[in-house]
């Protein structure tokens, strides 16, 4: 069965910008300063609800928390999954070295503001050292209470969450 439409869903991928306040406060984290948990947590919903915001003043259809919450892609990996243990000294983009060898002149400029150079904390290499499965159920349910708080009863047509795939990560 064909099915028609008058219009195409929107959306966008990965993390949006986070605001100074919760990126200072994932930094300090980051940097082995334990974060004041209401301070951090009151942070991130008013980071989430204004990206809601600001995704659905732009027209989008399908709206996600921006990843606020998350301080990054490795961190990510390291904080909500089995499997991986940190490798201090190793390349962090070991995993994606072939890629960035191919397209030298993108990855410079993209490294300087993106991936490790747009961290909110430190990339500390993971080396997969056991079966991956996931661990961050708690977070999970706080992410998606912060979303369902922001999103609130005037609800978009689609709601998401973004999930690591750890491919490139975690070579022995």
């Amino acid at each position: 069965m064909q099915r028609s439409t008058d219009r195409i869903f929107t959306t966008h991928v990965g993390s949006l910008a986070r605001p100074p306040a919760l990126l200072d406060l994932m930094r300090a984290a980051g940097g082995g300063q334990p974060p004041d948990e209401a301070e951090r947590a009151e942070a991130e919903r008013l980071a989430v609800a204004d990206v809601v915001a600001r995704q659905r003043a732009a027209g989008l259809d399908v709206i996600s928390d921006g990843e606020q919450t998350k301080t990054g892609f490795f961190a990510y990996i390291g904080e909500r999954l089995s499997g991986f243990e940190p490798r201090p000294g190793r390349d962090p983009l070991a995993g994606f070295r072939a890629e960035i060898d191919s397209f030298p002149e993108y990855y410079e400029q993209y490294l300087k503001g993106a991936m490790t150079g747009g961290m909110a904390a430190p990339a500390v290499p993971l080396a997969c050292t056991g079966p991956v499965s996931y661990t961050g159920h708690e977070r999970l349910g706080r992410d998606l209470e912060l979303l369902r708080a922001a999103v609130g009863d005037a609800s978009p047509d689609q709601i998401f969450a973004c999930a690591v795939a750890p491919s490139g990560v975690g070579g022995s």
